[in-house]
């Protein structure tokens, strides 16, 4: 039998991969929820480091795990930069305002300053040193590890700047990009220089912009992985000190690169699934995830959350290496007894592991597999034109058929030159711009999304191919306008990200289908409350709203919004549509909203909307 061991030479041994722990090690990843935990508001404390301390140690106390966890979230970094804002929430994490150097005469501003005045930490990173410190005094340290979250170099970069506008940057102004990467990581470097003087024992280095969602791996590669190397090589030698790396969703073409940036372990949704990440790098590497926060542990029961770690444990973990953990920040309204399921489930796991003990799991699937109840699809993957055509099996049969296979071909290859002579060549045979535009163009943009969400495709390449089709479109919007818009659609829709939401990568995503689709588009960016959707909307008489939810606790927005609605006796005015991380069909159900599950779902929505109105 393994040894007792204390709950920081658990996480270690997993850690380090130098010994099998005595049982599974687990970090609930109780940051803004243990806040909650103790009594106290996320908003009222995140200045107070002590106070932050006593909260969380009476969630430690309440559920266990084998670490307590300093910090809340990835926004350390650039809140030390001048001009950044940040809306505290009484109940979840920070939500960022104002990205601090948006334009390039912000940032010389404040690069010059910088290289004069040196770092200078934000009140807040003070605050988490206390909150370190007032661990170490309670003895914690003795039995527990110590990490934080710290964003990572480029995922701080795109917040200096806002993340669509790092995007065309990494495609137009690469240097000045990396210019911008730099300098934030000499920020990180420093965050993470205070946290270790503080008695911090491990930086999680929170990296989400380094996704294959987000990036291809060869932008990954030039814009990423460099920084995170240099990065764990100060935070491994200068500081001695221990780095983790954080990325969020599809990662498996980066696997290996990660494995070799110098950190000690990997945590994230690890798709297409924690289980093959063990096979690919396993090896090298220790892993930590990755339980799903939403389908699993926010929305399922005792029982399936003890049979998700079990499964964890068997396909991951039966000869060490492995932690588990959700795949990222839990919410605020997790239910209590999927907590304790969770690590009561890991403390029972015992090694050597008898992975036949744990059960029949054949009918139980890690978060990534095509039959885990929160696998991402696509709203496309039924659609016998899209399939056709992605497989390459249609075949002009006529000129117009052929002037929009060359479109929808002009979109996939990011072809602006292209686009535009076979605009012409369809005008010159007859088709109307409605016709070039809803069966060519846009339909080219809904196989680009269509493959995006089957992780074929980068963000990176839908706004590539947005790209295109505006370079067609100068041609085609005078006939639009001159025809009234003829029978496509048409209307003004207003979208944006509710209150205490900040990665706005998919919210863009959606206004670019919809601009793509011929709607007006009125993007009102991030942290949107209620009230400002239904005053935009009646000011300019749109036809829906749609809201992007990345955190269960955040749905409580979008319900508001539709009650407010109902209060002013304009219920039915608008479609109500949510997507995002936290939202689901059920859910939708349950409020009354429509739910998108992705970008091309969220313009057919609107679509049958309109049909609809107009039959009535």
């Amino acid at each position: 039998m393994t040894r007792q061991m204390t709950s920081r030479e658990r996480l270690f041994a997993a850690v380090t991969m130098t010994e099998q722990p005595d049982q599974v090690p687990v970090v609930p990843l109780l940051m803004t929820r243990g806040i909650r935990e103790g009594g106290v508001r996320v908003d009222q404390v995140l200045l107070d480091g002590e106070a932050q301390a006593h909260a969380k140690k009476k969630s430690l106390d309440k559920f266990g795990g084998d670490v307590i966890i300093a910090g809340t979230d990835l926004f350390t970094p650039v809140e030390c930069v001048p001009g950044c804002e940040l809306d505290y929430l009484p109940y979840a994490q920070p939500s960022l305002v104002t990205h601090p150097t948006p334009t390039k005469e912000a940032f010389y501003r404040f690069k010059e300053k910088y290289e004069k005045e040196g770092f200078q930490p934000s009140k807040r990173v003070l605050a988490i040193q206390d909150e370190a410190r007032t661990y170490v005094k309670m003895g914690l340290k003795d039995t527990h590890a110590i990490p934080t979250p710290v964003g990572g170099p480029i995922t701080t970069a795109q917040l200096m700047t806002g993340s669509s506008e790092f995007l065309t940057l990494l495609s137009e102004d690469p240097d000045y990009a990396l210019e911008v990467t730099d300098l934030a990581l000499d920020i990180v470097k420093n965050v993470c220089r205070m946290m270790f003087e503080a008695g911090i024992d491990v930086c999680n280095i929170l990296d989400p912009f380094n996704s294959s969602d987000i990036l291809p791996p060869e932008v990954y590669r030039k814009h990423g992985l460099p920084y995170q190397k240099e990065l764990f090589r100060y935070i491994n030698e200068d500081l001695k000190g221990i780095g983790f790396t954080h990325t969020c969703t599809f990662t498996q073409p980066i696997w290996r690169d990660i494995a070799e940036n110098g950190c000690f372990n990997f945590n994230g949704d690890m798709y297409p699934g924690m289980d093959k990440a063990k096979q690919a790098i396993g090896g090298q590497i220790s892993l930590m995830g990755t339980l799903s926060p939403y389908s699993t542990l926010m929305h399922g029961t005792t029982d399936e959350v003890r049979n998700e770690v079990k499964k964890i444990a068997a396909e991951v973990g039966y000869n060490g290496g492995c932690i588990v953990m959700p795949g990222c920040d839990i919410d605020w309204n997790i239910p209590e007894e999927n907590m304790h399921a969770m690590i009561q489930q890991c403390a029972e796991i015992k090694y050597p592991m008898d992975v036949a003990a744990l059960g029949d799991l054949s009918d139980v699937y890690l978060a990534g597999h095509p039959k885990h109840p929160g696998k991402r699809s696509s709203s496309a993957q039924e659609d016998e034109k899209v399939v056709a055509t992605e497989s390459g099996e249609t075949k002009p049969a006529s000129p117009v058929d052929e002037v929009n296979q060359n479109l929808v071909e002009a979109i996939m290859e990011y072809d602006g030159d292209k686009a535009r002579e076979w605009v012409q060549i369809g005008l010159d045979r007859g088709m109307t711009a409605q016709e070039i535009v809803f069966d060519g163009l846009s339909f080219g943009m809904k196989i680009v999304g269509d493959m995006y969400e089957r992780n074929e495709r980068f963000v990176t390449d839908m706004l590539k191919a947005a790209k295109t089709m505006d370079k067609a479109m100068p041609i085609l919007t005078p006939l639009l306008e001159n025809s009234g818009g003829g029978d496509g659609p048409t209307g003004t829709v207003v979208v944006g990200l509710v209150r205490g939401n900040t990665q706005d990568i998919g919210k863009n995503l959606v206004c670019l289908m919809l601009k793509a689709n011929g709607f007006n588009v009125i993007d009102l960016g991030k942290n949107v409350k209620p009230e400002k959707f239904i005053e935009t909307a009646e000011e300019h008489d749109a036809v829906a709203i749609g809201m992007s939810v990345m955190t269960n606790s955040s749905s409580v927005y979008v319900e508001k919004t539709k009650q407010l609605l109902e209060e002013q006796g304009i219920g039915d005015k608008y479609l109500l549509m949510f997507g995002g991380a936290a939202a689901n069909v059920g859910l939708g159900r349950q409020m009354g909203i429509e739910y998108g599950i992705d970008a091309n779902a969220a313009v057919s929505l609107v679509k049958d909307h309109l049909s609809k109105r107009l039959a009535a």
